[in-house]
Parts: structure tokens; C-alpha cells; sequence
């Protein structure tokens, strides 16, 4: 799969991009928001996985102003309150991390709204 990773963090980008990568996936990161709007409209990415809290503009502006077209997105965050996450779904994401969260973790989302596309 092809994916990109949206994070101002660059450990995390990294820690997430080396999981991505030693199962076989095609990574890119980004570090802002808009970058990332950008590059999925002209990429052809099967998952955006996304933070929420960013300087400049949020997880919840990227997901408002992203043109997703079938890239699924996950949201990752350490500020999953029930609004939040509840604002994102409806706003088209598929799904969500709370951080720190597993490659288990990781790889369960990515299964799991994989096979959403295919059923």
C-alpha cells in the first residue's frame, strides 16, 4: 500500500514511516496539514494516517479541506475525546490511533478499513 504520514512530530513520522516500511509499504511523510492536503490530491495514496493536534492548522482543518477520493484516513492522536473523534468520522475519516498505540495497533486499522474498500 501507499501511504502518507501526517505528523509535526518527527519521531513519531519516523517511528510510524520504519513500521510502514518493514511490512513491505510505500511511505511518504509530511509535516503540516496543508503539505498533506496538497500531496493527497495528487497522490495516489490507499491511507493518510493523520495527527490532530499540529501548529498552524489541525488534524481537524486537514480533514475539512482534503479532497480524500478513495484514500482512506486514520486519525492519530493522544486527544481522543468522544467530540473529537466523533467530528473526524463524520468529517471522513475511517478510523483512529490513540498514541502511544502498537504497530499491532497500526496494522489492525489498516486491515480493517482495507478490507472496508473490498467487501
Amino acid at each position: 500500500m501507499k501511504i502518507l504520514v501526517l505528523d509535526d512530530e518527527p519521531s513519531i513520522r519516523h517511528s510510524v514511516q520504519a513500521m510502514l516500511e518493514e511490512a513491505g509499504h510505500e511511505v511518504e511523510c509530511v509535516d503540516n496539514a496543508s503539505d498533506a492536503a496538497t500531496m493527497v490530491k495528487q497522490g495516489d495514496y490507499d491511507f493518510v494516517i493523520f495527527d490532530y493536534l499540529m501548529p498552524d492548522k489541525d488534524g481537524r482543518w486537514f480533514i475539512k479541506h482534503v479532497k480524500l477520493g478513495k484514500t482512506k484516513a486514520i486519525l492519530m492522536t493522544a486527544y481522543g475525546t468522544p467530540d473529537l473523534l466523533n467530528d473526524i468520522i463524520k468529517r471522513g475519516a475511517s478510523g483512529y490511533l490513540l498514541k502511544p498505540f502498537t504497530a499491532a495497533d497500526l496494522f489492525k486499522q489498516l486491515e480493517m478499513h482495507s478490507s472496508e474498500s473490498q467487501a
